[in-house]
């Protein structure tokens, strides 16, 4: 049974530890997803990929990374952040390491989908985690922890290049590989949060506050003591109430149980040997190859937890009744998508206008030292009263859209270089956002479903979505066209948004009318 610690976020101390662990895990897991294009572009071409396929392998890869997204909250929570981000990591290190055998593009598909499935099975825990652990000072943590990401895909591609010029395509990656186990020591780093959680006041103020009052009280039993004071005191007693009445009721179980064994007809001698004799029986049996009660035990336990996930992952799926959540995460699945895509197609495009790997290489990392800054910026804002989330959120997606459909038409490399700093930037400031929105809108206990079902629902978007980007490429055989549609589907975040208003009233009627059907049957009841 696990024990429940109350108390508040510690908002630093050794939070501060735990988002330097998650900036190594995010920052060695994106090197190797960010840098796809980069890395396997020359392979991909001299392999005859179209531009369908080059989408399909990049948005499987993508589309695993979050479709575990929604069993990260289950499993966290049945066996805690670091096992599972530990286990999940080394398996991804794993399955990138065989990529140096990868001599077919059906070979690449598969063991980079597989290192899209670990990799976001371990990078998804850093998000939950800051909401653990930060509360005040979240957009600052919310700032480093998302500089990972950044700083990958400004080094990466500036990394990769130089690995292929050294160590050809093999080499690269055996090393990359190598680099992405780098990331079961920023995951050691998890300790449970029930360990740093400052000590809940309220306890205390209570108990001050009837000491104050004790003298009253005597006197006059209704003297000093407020409305609130007696709501929490209610509180109090019926939660102790339930917790005597579970108890009674596992002792009047055990009573009976034992009330059934009549001990008194066995004597003491024959209660040793019978004791000794099914031992003996037991051992022999596990011996001969029999499945022993702990192994069952096991085998019930392990089932029962795997249905207690399954059971929370459909019951985070009715998150989706509120209109906010549904804006939240379908105008996440809008933008990522487009970004993404845009991200993996972007390298393509500039060596298709007869620009080399090197300078396409360098337009990425020129994307990124945007991306970083606008990032840092802006997640050092989110704390402040004056800052409004959705309209930061919003001009972040505006200009995703307009420069990703811009881009497409432009031919000059200065015009390009400048294009892709200023998309760089709106992808900054409106990723920066996408997981503060959550908390900001929903309430910090609904995120772990709200970020699960963005999670699911980004997955999916990723290979139904974004193959129809390389579909139109080819079908067109052009890349302004594939990159206008990017920017259109960017575009839909944006007026999704634009009814938040409207959401958050209706959700609020809701609330009410259910507050007071509730309140009516209470009345009934009574």
């Amino acid at each position: 049974m696990t024990v429940v610690r109350q108390g508040r976020p510690p908002d630093g101390g050794w939070g501060w530890m735990v988002i330097a662990g998650s900036f190594i895990t995010l920052f060695v897991l994106a090197v190797f997803s960010l840098g796809y294009s980069i890395l396997f572009s020359e392979f991909l071409l001299s392999h005859g990929a179209s531009s369908t396929t080059i989408a399909w392998i990049f948005n499987l890869h993508v589309f695993l990374w979050n479709a575990v997204g929604v069993f990260t909250g289950p499993l966290t929570k049945e066996m805690g952040f670091r096992k599972v981000s530990m286990v999940a990591t080394f398996l991804s290190g794993i399955s990138l390491f065989f990529l140096v055998f990868a001599d077919s593009v059906w070979f690449l598909l598969v063991f980079y989908a597989l290192g899209g499935l670990f990799g976001g099975m371990g990078a998804k825990p850093c998000y939950l985690l800051l909401t653990l652990y930060f509360d005040r000072k979240r957009g600052r943590a919310n700032a480093l922890l998302m500089s990972g990401v950044c700083s990958a895909q400004f080094v990466g591609p500036l990394l990769i290049r130089y690995l292929l010029a050294e160590y050809s395509l093999k080499g690269a990656t055996l090393i990359l590989s190598g680099i992405v186990f780098n990331s079961l020591v920023g995951t050691a780093l998890y300790q449970p949060v029930e360990w740093h959680l400052k000590k809940d006041d309220e306890d205390d103020s209570l108990k001050d506050e009837l000491a104050e009052n004790k003298e009253l009280c005597e006197a006059d039993p209704d003297a000093g003591v407020t409305d609130e004071m007696r709501a929490r005191e209610a509180q109090r007693r019926k939660r102790f109430g339930e917790s005597l009445s579970r108890r009674s009721s596992e002792m009047s179980m055990l009573s009976l149980a034992v009330s059934n064994i009549d001990l008194s007809s066995i004597p003491p001698s024959s209660r040793r040997v019978s004791l000794s004799m099914e031992t003996t029986a037991s051992t022999a049996g596990e011996d001969a190859g029999g499945t022993s009660s702990s192994e069952r035990g096991c085998a019930c336990g392990f089932l029962t937890a795997t249905a207690r996930v399954v059971n929370t992952v459909v019951a985070d799926l009715k998150i989706l009744k509120s209109m906010r959540a549904l804006i939240i995460v379908m105008g996440g699945v809008f933008t990522i998508s487009a970004y993404l895509n845009f991200l993996m197609t972007a390298p393509f495009a500039i060596q298709h206008l007869g620009y080399s790997l090197s300078e396409a290489a360098w337009c990425m990392s020129l994307a990124a030292i945007a991306n970083f800054a606008a990032r840092l910026v802006t997640s050092g804002l989110s704390d402040q009263a004056w800052f409004n989330i959705r309209y930061a959120y919003m001009s972040g997606a505006i200009i995703i859209s307009l420069t990703t459909a811009v881009f497409g038409f432009l031919q000059d490399f200065t015009h390009i270089q400048i294009v892709i700093a200023v998309w760089g930037c709106g992808v900054g400031i409106n990723i920066s956002l996408t997981i503060l929105t959550m908390p900001h809108f929903m309430g910090a206990e609904k995120m772990p479903a709200v970020f699960g079902v963005h999670s699911l629902f980004l997955s999916f978007s990723l290979i139904t979505i974004g193959p129809l980007f390389g579909l139109v490429r080819d079908w067109s055989g052009s890349y302004p066209m594939s990159m206008l549609v990017m920017g259109s589907t960017a575009g839909l975040s944006v007026m999704l948004w634009c009814l938040m208003p409207a959401a958050i009233a209706y959700d609020k009627r809701i609330e009410e009318e259910q507050e007071m059907k509730e309140q009516e049957e209470a009345e009934k009841k009574v």
